[in-house]
């Protein structure tokens, strides 16, 4: 019986990947199959794997290494993979892995459930392709997810795939070439999302500033967010993952003058040197990118800018290097991240020359980290003593409840601590901030 198959889910990787296991956990509801949180207790677990970089890769063989043993040990009869990773390596990983059940990569993933009760009752043991063919051709619209975020807040996919052809990033070979979802249909799925309580709608996609650019032949980024801050219970919209040299003045004018739209943009530029820039395929200069983000500080006073940098690139010398890190120093990025280079096959930089070491590229990495640690850390001190507005997300392990300034993006970003008896996660509240804690701050109320 359908009710009686229990399904455990485990979602790794991106915010884009973490939506794609709420769907596909809707259409396990829908099948009526119960949701099971621990694997433990689960009849199937499914494992949503990343395939982007080596770290990301192991996390999801080592998921599935896990998952696996259950079958030994607990009431788990099937084990699958499903994603990014299963999409990549789908010839192999069923070989590699044999006690895997099935190796499914990216689809709209409504035929799962079939997969599963077919793998349940014994007619079929192995499933080693996708359910329908491969990555949707068109972007799949995200209704009936089971979320898996607090109330507080939910991710917005408003696209699929990627154009660019950054030489580093796997990514468009795993999921196609950008394909964005109609207008209409986001403001539905942010409609239904705000009847659950969601009160922030973070907007995810492969480059959200290439909204629209395949549909209506334009960029319409700026239109968007328009629309989806018309949707009545959503306070907050914060956008992620602008490409640089294509945030224009329309954008930015909506971040300055709607107040739902938070004056905070992630903005991947992953690095500062004219000759890394031009051998990762990013399309803009140095020049440019230093002007893209000045730019941004004035047109938008106030904003919260977050970044990326990749660091032991192929041919990063040290004086490529000690650019960027002087450009760190000098810019005082309110949010940023630092990643050591991952050579991926089938990328045009896993051919390059120039290797930099993985201790060098560590070594480069802290030294970013540590000098960002000590910006962030002198920022939250100048807060002290300032009244901030607080998106609360729940309970805090130590007692007490943990939200997030308009400057903090869940999960990658810092904490607020609230000493607060009674809230509720979505629940915006005013508060003075008493002190800060090295990244996180605490506030009286």
């Amino acid at each position: 019986m359908n009710e009686a198959i229990r399904v455990s889910l485990v979602s790794l990787g991106c915010a884009r990947n973490l939506v794609d296991s709420e769907v596909l956990l809707g259409h396990a509801v829908e099948e009526g199959f119960l949701i099971a949180e621990d694997p433990k207790d689960a009849d199937v677990v499914v494992i949503n794997t990343c395939g982007f970089v080596e770290e990301a890769k192991q996390e999801s063989i080592d998921a599935i290494l896990s998952a696996c043993e259950l079958k030994k040990t607990a009431a788990v009869k099937a084990v699958l993979a499903v994603g990014c990773l299963s999409q990549r390596y789908s010839d192999s990983l069923g070989d590699e892995i044999a006690e895997l059940d099935a190796v499914l990569g990216i689809s709209d993933y409504s035929g799962i459930p079939g997969v599963i009760r077919k793998i349940v009752n014994g007619s079929s043991r192995r499933f080693t392709a996708t359910v329908d063919g491969g990555a949707p051709k068109a972007a799949r619209s995200d209704l009936g997810r089971v979320l898996l975020t607090p109330k507080s807040y939910s991710y917005l996919r408003i696209s699929e795939g990627c154009d660019h052809s950054c030489s580093f990033c796997a990514i468009p070979g795993m999921r196609g070439r950008n394909r964005s979802k109609p207008l209409e249909v986001l403001v539905e799925e942010a409609e239904k999302l705000a009847e659950q309580g969601v009160k922030e709608l973070v907007v995810v996609a492969e480059d959200s500033t290439a909204y629209g650019l395949d549909l209506y032949r334009e960029r319409r980024i700026h239109e968007l967010l328009q629309a989806l801050s018309a949707v009545s219970g959503i306070e907050w919209i914060r956008l992620m993952y602008a490409y640089p040299h294509t945030v224009r003045p329309e954008l930015t004018e909506v971040m300055r003058e709607n107040p739902k739209i938070l004056p905070y943009l992630d903005i991947p530029v992953q690095h500062i040197n004219g000759d890394m820039l031009r051998a990762m395929r990013r399309g803009v200069s140095a020049e440019q990118v230093r002007g893209i983000l000045e730019r941004l500080r004035e047109e938008v006073p106030g904003i919260a800018i977050r970044t990326t940098f990749i660091v032991g690139f192929p041919g990063e010398s040290h004086a490529a290097f000690t650019e960027l890190r002087d450009f760190v120093k000098d810019f005082q990025f309110e949010r940023m991240g630092a990643f050591c280079y991952s050579s991926e096959e089938g990328t045009p930089a896993h051919e390059l020359s120039g290797e930099v070491s993985t201790e060098e590229s560590a070594d480069r990495r802290a030294e970013l980290m540590e000098l960002q640690r000590d910006i962030i850390f002198a920022r939250n001190e100048s807060l002290v003593g300032s009244s901030q507005q607080i998106l609360v997300d729940g309970l805090s392990e130590g007692g007490g409840f943990v939200g997030r300034s308009f400057a903090d993006a869940p999960e990658v970003d810092c904490l607020v601590h609230l000493d607060d008896k009674d809230l509720r996660s979505g629940d915006l509240v005013e508060r003075r901030i008493l002190s800060a804690d090295g990244y996180d701050l605490k506030t009286s109320s």
